[in-house]
């Protein structure tokens, strides 16, 4: 992953345009410098941020668990983001990865279905079901999985003990078989 250096010196500039009154505090330049904090943390958390969706598709938590700890994170990321904006320190030596805009957007719209499950979205009067819901985070889950290819969730270890377990039992249904079977034809032997 390619990183670039957050620009500290034109964050200053316009921070200091915002506090003469030059450029209101939506100045879009303003507003992109203080997003991309936040879009970094985001993705500084990728991982966590997979694996609450992986959980989620999988079924191992439930849709209102998902939301509400997703958001949780991006509530969580958002403080730690105001708190760098304020330490100039930190933010001369904060870096922002270079294919950071994917992944905040695909995260943000992942959000935004959180936000709005409750609410009528679509033009029919009728709120967003639960498998509406569930099959537009997995779209945006696979989008992820495409741009940012990560590790198996899976637990191989646990996998391969139950696959063994597995082929073991088999095998010994199979040896029973046998010597059922062998049972018989001695029995019409005799």
């Amino acid at each position: 992953m390619i990183k670039k250096h957050f620009n500290l010196l034109r964050y200053k500039e316009l921070l200091q345009l915002e506090e003469s009154g030059k450029i209101s505090f939506l100045d879009l330049e303003l507003v992109t410098y203080k997003a991309s904090i936040s879009e970094q943390i985001h993705y500084n958390r990728k991982k966590d941020y997979f694996l609450l969706i992986h959980e989620y598709l999988s079924r191992v938590i439930t849709p209102y668990k998902f939301r509400s700890k997703f958001l949780q994170m991006r509530r969580e990321d958002s403080a730690k983001a105001t708190i760098i904006l304020e330490n100039f320190q930190k933010l001369e030596v904060f870096t922002l990865a270079k294919d950071l805009e994917k992944f905040s957007d695909l995260i943000s719209q992942i959000s935004t279905l959180c936000l709005e499950f409750g609410e009528v979205w679509d033009g029919t009067m009728e709120r967003m079901s639960e498998s509406e819901f569930y099959s537009l985070v997995n779209n945006h889950y696979l989008q992820l999985q495409e741009a940012f290819p990560f590790g198996n969730f899976r637990n191989q270890a646990y996998e391969y003990l139950v696959d063994r377990s597995f082929k073991i039992l088999m095998f010994t249904i199979g040896l029973n078989i046998l010597l059922i079977l062998l049972n018989i034809y001695i029995i019409n032997i005799q």
